[in-house]
């Protein structure tokens, strides 16, 4: 910034005309701002001002330097003010990231709402069923479900939930009560499975003990809004999170089976998170964005 401040000097110098003036401007004596320019007249090789007459005259190069030094110090003022103007209101672009199923069920809705709140940021969202990395692939937020250990981001919960297992009521009624978990292996099950992997599902028993149950699935997709229509259709039953499937079961189309058990597909630590990068300077996007969610993700989950 020294190089800016001698701009600043030489050009407020010029334009008071007198190093006397300029000095009473700047709160500096006449010699500091004399020293000054000539410090800048060396570092470019040329003379700037003639000092051989009582009153400042410009140069033909000081004069070529001045116009397009307040072209720098016009913009470096504007540059300032977008920093300053960053530091209260959210602006720019916001990268997020989502899984499939959470980002068209449970965040997209809720974005019509968060730029009617921040009409200064732009939201690129991107989905898939791919883990993302924040830094080479330029997101700013990634939304997980499940905790993750991954010390070198920042990790908030923004919705504590659970996987819930749902049917169609035509499924319900053409096959018999499912009175255990333990009996889900025997029946037509909906199932989330990534590449090649095994599919298990596990539950909480009477003991407060886990059990593992291994289930075929006669459907099985890496993405989840692909079993939650399947179980709309009455294909079978699927573990889903419960935010995703909230509407379906409070409008009918879905109905909640074995409540009284606690499911999952992997952990039981259930919920949504927002992971950002750790900064000292926490840009006011992401956190006007997270902040936002978790608020929204409460209000929609109260009874």
């Amino acid at each position: 910034m020294k190089a800016l401040d001698s701009l600043r000097i030489f050009v407020i110098t010029l334009k008071k005309g007198s190093l006397s003036a300029a000095a009473r401007s700047l709160s500096l004596s006449p010699a500091t701002i004399s020293r000054r320019i000539s410090a800048l007249e060396e570092e470019l090789g040329v003379q700037l001002v003639d000092r051989t007459s009582r009153n400042l005259k410009v140069t033909e190069a000081g004069q070529a330097f001045l116009e397009r030094a307040e072209v720098v110090l016009e913009a470096m003022a504007e540059a300032e003010e977008a920093a300053r103007k960053s530091k209260l209101v959210p602006e720019g672009r916001l990268r997020i990231h989502s899984r499939t199923q959470i980002g068209q069920r449970v965040i997209a809705p809720l974005l019509p709402r968060f730029a009617e709140r921040y009409r200064d940021v732009r939201v690129e969202f991107e989905l898939s069923e791919h883990p993302v990395n924040l830094v080479e692939q330029d997101f700013d937020i990634d939304i997980r479900t499940g905790e993750s250990n991954d010390s070198s981001f920042v990790i908030k919960r923004l919705l504590s939930s659970e996987e819930v297992l749902v049917a169609s009521p035509s499924f319900v009624k053409a096959h018999p009560r499912i009175r255990h978990p333990s009996d889900l292996p025997n029946l037509k099950c909906l199932t989330y499975r990534r590449e090649r992997e095994s599919t298990t599902w596990k539950y909480i028993d009477e003991q407060a003990e886990q059990q593992v149950l291994p289930i075929e699935g006669v459907l099985s997709s890496n993405n989840g809004e692909v079993l939650r229509i399947a179980a709309i259709g009455g294909m079978g039953i699927a573990l889903l999170s419960e935010p995703t499937v909230r509407s379906n079961i409070g409008d009918g189309s879905l109905v909640r089976l074995l409540p009284e058990y606690r499911l999952a597909v992997r952990g039981f630590s259930n919920g949504i998170y927002a992971v950002f990068r750790q900064s000292r300077t926490l840009p006011l996007k992401v956190r006007a964005f997270v902040d936002f969610m978790a608020e929204a993700l409460r209000e929609d989950a109260a009874p």
